[in-house]
């Protein structure tokens, strides 16, 4: 039978409230009372119970992470950040994903209850009073690739200078006038961005954006060929086509492909993430590559940071941190494979 914190406080001698203290590292404890309590944890084998201890400690060395889906690759690298960090600072991660229906935030209320003593927030569709209820019962939030409109801790890509650098390329090396776009999700801010980013270096040229040419995806599967199809509808379609992921670009392709349509020779398609898809798409998708797995693990440091007991960083102060983003050039946008 496994030792309880009775059977260490019996074999040490001391109370039960004094070998809490000493393996919760709390108050001052005499160093011989330590050691003897740390002796008779050893000796017993003494495995704490995680619920009890932070019960005790109103800490659950838990991290929470909510995203919007769990079968992206995008979010895969995400994930996987933020789980490194958490198991660096010797946290569990509970993950929760977004239900689909409109309003159903059963997962926020779940962590709104205490089970976690931080939270990180990617990309989801959630209101400001929300968020803000969750911080107001101490509970430390930080955000990636998500605006909210309060003043709390943000990791973003730069969406704005990627997303520059990608039309930079289609215009001025290829010479691509009409360049349409597919968006992503209104309620993030890297599709306003990166459409932005489109909108600023066409003007700056002296070259349109119509209405007509900005159709609208959701980041999911099957957005970027239903907005294809419009876009190839069009009575002067577009040269080109950005697509604000690479899943909606991938699906332009096929879209495209199902005309008839080369890719690139009659028609150009690129995305923006580089998750690992792009390299083996046919062809092989041009690109924004995003540090998604720096932002998840720094994101997830700073809630940590801030959930321990001693920080001086809680409550969070607010604060933006945008990592660099990198083009990829594959063959979709005309270039040699």
């Amino acid at each position: 039978m496994a030792a309880t914190i009775f059977d260490v406080a019996q074999h040490a001698g001391v109370s039960i409230g004094t070998v809490s203290r000493v393996f919760n590292n709390r108050d001052r404890v005499h160093p011989e009372t330590r050691e003897r309590v740390l002796r008779a944890i050893r000796e017993l084998n003494y495995q704490p119970n995680a619920l009890a201890r932070g019960l005790a400690s109103q800490q659950t060395d838990t991290l929470g992470l909510v995203i919007p889906q769990v079968n992206d690759p995008f979010f895969f690298e995400i994930v996987r950040g933020v789980e490194d960090a958490a198991s660096a600072a010797g946290y569990n991660l509970l993950i929760a994903s977004q239900p689909r229906q409109p309003g159903e935030h059963s997962y926020l209320r779940l962590f709104h209850r205490g089970h976690v003593d931080a939270m990180v927030l990617v990309a989801i569709d959630v209101l400001a009073h929300e968020v803000q209820a969750i911080i107001d019962r101490g509970v430390p939030i930080v955000l990636v690739q998500q605006d909210v409109g309060r003043n709390i801790p943000t990791f973003l890509a730069d969406n704005y200078y990627g997303a520059r650098t990608l039309i930079e390329h289609l215009v001025d090396v290829h010479g691509y006038r009409r360049v349409a776009f597919i968006s992503g999700t209104d309620y993030t801010p890297d599709s306003r961005e990166r459409l932005r980013g489109l909108r600023d270096v066409l003007a700056e040229r002296g070259l349109d954006l119509p209405a007509a040419y900005i159709t609208h995806g959701d980041y999911l599967r099957g957005s970027g060929y239903r907005a294809m199809q419009k876009l190839l509808d069009l009575p002067d379609r577009p040269e080109a086509v950005f697509a604000a992921n690479d899943q909606m670009a991938a699906d332009a392709i096929i879209a495209a492909q199902a005309r008839g349509l080369c890719v690139p020779d009659d028609i150009a398609v690129v995305g923006f993430d580089d998750v690992p898809m792009a390299s083996y798409v046919n062809p092989p998708l041009t690109t924004v590559s995003q540090p998604v797995y720096e932002l998840g693990w720094q994101a997830a440091r700073l809630a940590l940071e801030a959930s321990r007991e001693d920080s001086d960083a809680r409550p969070l102060s607010p604060r933006m941190v945008q990592l660099p983003t990198t083009l990829v050039v594959r063959h979709s946008c005309g270039c040699a494979g």
